[in-house]
């Protein structure tokens, strides 16, 4: 086999038939038909051995030689789609693959893998310019930059064994000839038959093989799974059943019988050696003149050196014929590959003044020109694209000698279709080293273009509205700014976000709010009176630059905005109703980039909901306001995912409920608190309203009802009668409609049981959506947990809904309980709460109780519940058993 063969040549070198030495066993029969196909991992990047042909089909000599185990053994092998090397060890990690085609056999991989007997013994060698003079052997790359594959075993052994070597990583062996063509490496280390490969397939005229730097070195085995010795065995079988015949011709059809080209150096000494001998002859000739004897001796020995000079003459015009028709085969195999190509390339040469006086077949296929009809000059076929009119500079400077990368060029087919071409072009010399033309390489990428647009469409543009996405509309903001500050010109920011997005995407379904997306980016484009640059920002908000606006003209916009959303939407005969709010920041004031600008303008749009107009300008303390917002809500998500290992910083506390007038525990209301490891205790009053806000509300209530419940079931386990727990729930809660069947499920799942729980919902909650919010209720009060409505007296409860209502409990703001005593209002309220929630059959909690006397008012006026300060402060449910639990069970002993 020659120094780059496919196949090992360990294995005997007769062709024997294949029945007779490699039959497989009943046992590998049977694993094979339980497990066929068998799945092969192939590297897609690695030719000739192993690639991807420009018809996306995997080829190669492995290729092959896998083809033909097959065909031998009857196995049916399926080539994975995936053909980069670290996602193909990955699968293999992942017992996704069976086999991995060519794999270098190395000690640590021996550990995991099992291998055959070589597929493919390579050879690296040492890849520079004809030019260069200074690589002869391996240890002349010290101190040179070299080109490597990053990835490939090979690159961690050069470096190791050269430290001085400079690395060049490229990805692939094609990136490291062209770097070196380019002159930005001084060499390449590459495996012979895929440089030669590359060389012939790309027209890499200007390389050589300068030196091997290993023989045979990289000798690749097919892998197979340490979990399938059986498959391993049918595979070495399988290899071993190729024949010598049958791999040599693996090996010329693909070009890899390859030779360096032989050294002449022996032969030029030989010849030095025999001139010299003659010289010494003729002087001995002379000095032995006299005597005959000596004289006929020596005439024979010249007359033997002239027929051994004769021999050598001859040896070598042999050697320059055998040359020459090597060169000749060389020329015709490159030929037949460059008239050969179809798909993608065109291989052309015209001269100096542009006269096209070669092209390949392959333009017929392209482009529909004949290769006849194509002769002309080259620029009668260009397109009237901007790029083309550089095209010319491009050529006069590569005949002059300037190495330039490849460029592209527009040019037309017969059918009137664009085609855009990668051109990389050399000049061509006579002789006497004079620039007669230029030779060059057109790669079709038309379609690489086409793939490339539709990425970055998809990669800048929002896929929903057509419009700038978050990550485009940044760099263009950033871009517009300073064009700005040049010029001295203002710049205002809209931040635009549609009110009732969410109820409508849960009520209604992704296809209406999709749909509500597609028709408000509409409305927002068509209602700007110039071309602004407008983007979906996020989910339902929308981000407007304004170039060159005062904050006046900023408003009267962001107004006009306001209103185009006044109209309904209709969605499949629904009518719907939506609204936006408007954030404002200004450049340069609110900031300098487009992050300063885009978060300020987010921050104005939170003052923007307080306000009628819907529209707000940002200002210090807003933006440090939201500031903290932000911080808070970040720390409250990670609050809320902690898992059991970390240090709580979420907790429940319990505050007693006490019956009146007996002052008998009546239960307790579940309270949440937040203690940061970093800022100390939060407020709910400070975090609850931005977990509602930001939609943490959910899963701040299902973290609170899990805690809940689980502690109730301790109690109930321990003996403790704690009556009901109260557990307060957000208005957000009510609208979502499986909410009630969701909750029982839940209490369910974690062992607790309806009748201790008591859901308590402020009465503004309840008015947001009246009917819904009864239904769900109403749910929750047939399954035995009692409804009590917080906050009474502060919302405008409608006494049509009220008397309705499910609730067991009307709990009475402490409001109306801090000024009692004094104010003959408040006084007035809450007989009348008592009062009417009596008639309709209900109970009356008074929040806030401090003071004897608002207890003795509440008493003397018929109130069925108290809680407050006055009775306990909330308290951890360690301090509510040894407070109330532990005290009851000492006097039940006693």
């Amino acid at each position: 086999m020659g120094q780059a063969s496919a196949i090992d040549n360990t294995s005997a070198d007769t062709d024997v038939p294949n029945a007779m030495v490699h039959v497989l066993t009943p046992q590998e029969l049977t694993w094979l038909a339980q497990h066929q196909p068998i799945k092969v991992g192939v590297d897609g990047y690695f030719p000739p051995y192993s690639f991807i042909d420009e018809h996306g089909h995997v080829v190669g000599m492995a290729v092959d030689t896998l083809n033909l185990i097959g065909k031998k053994l009857d196995i049916t092998f399926v080539i994975d789609d995936e053909y980069h090397w670290q996602n193909i060890l990955n699968n293999l990690d992942n017992k996704q693959i069976d086999v991995v085609l060519t794999m270098v056999h190395t000690p640590d991989r021996a550990e995991r893998l099992l291998f055959t007997t070589p597929i493919i013994c390579k050879s690296l060698v040492i890849i520079t310019k004809k030019s260069k003079f200074s690589i002869h052997n391996r240890s002349d790359i010290a101190g040179k930059t070299v080109a490597l594959v990053q990835g490939y075993h090979y690159a961690e052994k050069i470096i190791a064994e050269f430290p001085t070597v400079t690395p060049y990583y490229v990805a692939s062996m094609r990136e490291a000839l062209e770097v070196v063509q380019a002159g930005q490496a001084d060499a390449a280390i590459s495996f012979l038959a895929a440089a030669n490969y590359f060389q012939f397939k790309y027209s890499f005229s200007d390389l050589k093989v300068a030196a091997f730097y290993e023989k045979n070195n990289a000798n690749e085995s097919i892998a197979v799974r340490a979990d399938l010795p059986v498959l391993a065995s049918i595979m070495q079988k399988g290899l071993d059943s190729v024949t010598l015949i049958e791999r040599k011709a693996i090996n010329e059809a693909w070009g890899a019988n390859i030779t360096l080209p032989k050294d002449y150096k022996e032969f030029i000494e030989l010849a030095v050696i025999a001139s010299v001998l003659i010289l010494l002859l003729i002087i001995w000739i002379v000095q032995t003149r006299r005597n005959n004897r000596a004289l006929r001796l020596a005439n024979k020995q010249t007359a033997e050196a002239n027929t051994e000079l004769s021999s050598i003459k001859d040896n070598l015009q042999e050697l320059v014929l055998e040359r020459t028709l090597q060169l000749s085969n060389s020329e015709n195999r490159y030929r037949g590959i460059v008239e050969s190509l179809q798909d993608e390339y065109i291989f052309y040469q015209h001269d100096t003044k542009g006269y096209i006086n070669y092209v390949s077949p392959s333009v017929t296929h392209i482009l529909g020109h004949t290769v006849t009809g194509f002769g002309a000059f080259y620029d009668k076929f260009l397109s009237n694209s901007p790029k083309n009119v550089l095209i010319a500079d491009y050529v006069q400077r590569i005949m002059n000698g300037e190495h330039l990368a490849p460029f592209e060029m527009d040019i037309i087919d017969t059918k009137g279709n664009m085609h855009i071409f990668e051109v990389l072009e050399r000049p061509m010399y006579d002789d006497e080293g004079n620039c007669i033309g230029c030779e060059g390489v057109a790669h079709d990428i038309t379609a690489k273009k086409e793939q490339q647009d539709k990425l970055h469409q998809l990669s800048h543009y929002d896929e929903l509205t057509g419009l700038v996405n978050r990550y485009f509309f940044k760099i263009l903001l950033d871009d517009e700014i300073e064009i700005c500050h040049l010029n001295q010109q203002p710049l205002a920011l809209l931040f635009l976000d549609l009110t009732r997005f969410k109820v409508i995407n849960d009520s209604f379904g992704h296809s209406a709010g999709d749909y509500i997306l597609t028709q408000s980016a509409l409305r927002i484009v068509n209602h700007l009176a110039d071309s602004y640059t407008v983007s979906r920002f996020a989910g339902d908000k929308f981000c407007i630059s304004l170039p060159n606006k005062s904050a006046a003209e900023a408003n009267i916009i962001a107004v006009e905005l306001v209103e185009a959303f006044q109209p309904h939407f209709e969605f499949l005969e629904q009518t719907i109703i939506l609204g936006c709010r408007v954030g404002i920041s200004l450049f340069p004031n609110d900031g300098l980039n487009a992050d300063a600008l885009i978060s300020h303008a987010d921050s104005a749009l939170y003052e923007a909901k307080k306000v009628p107009a819907c529209v707000a300008f940002c200002n210090k303390e807003m933006a440090s306001y939201n500031k903290k917002r932000l911080m808070l809500e970040q720390e409250l998500r990670k609050a809320l995912s902690l898992t059991v290992d970390d240090k709580p910083q979420l907790f429940m506390v319990y505050q007693a409920l006490i019956d009146l007038p007996d002052f008998q525990l009546a239960g307790f209301e579940s309270l949440v608190r937040w203690e940061h490891p970093e800022i100390g205790v939060i407020s709910p009053a400070e975090f609850i309203p931005i977990a509602e806000d930001t939609g943490l509300i959910f899963e701040l209530s299902h973290w609170v009802l899990n805690t809940v419940c689980k502690q109730l079931v301790i109690w109930d386990q321990q003996g403790y009668d704690f009556k009901r727990v109260s557990i307060n729930f957000s208005a957000l809660d009510l609208m979502n409609i499986k909410f009630a069947e969701e909750l029982l499920e839940l209490v369910e799942l974690l062992g607790a049981k309806p009748s201790w729980l008591k859901l308590e919902i402020t009465e503004t909650a309840l008015m947001a959506i009246p009917e819904q919010s009864i239904a769900i209720l109403t749910q929750l009060k047939n399954a035995d947990i009692q409804v009590a409505i917080d906050d009474f007296g502060t919302g405008y409860s409608s006494l049509a809904y009220l008397k309705s209502l499910p609730a067991t409990t009307l709990k009475i703001d402490q409001s109306f309980i801090r000024n009692l005593i004094d104010s003959s209002e408040d006084q007035a309220v809450v007989k009348a709460v008592i009062s009417m929630a009596h008639s309709l059959g209900k109970q009356v909690t008074a929040e806030g109780v401090e003071q004897q006397e608002q207890l003795d008012y509440l008493v003397a006026h018929g109130c069925d519940v108290a809680q407050g300060y006055f009775f306990s402060r909330p308290i951890s449910a360690h301090e509510v058993c040894r407070r109330y639990f532990d005290q009851v069970n000492d006097s039940k002993t006693d």
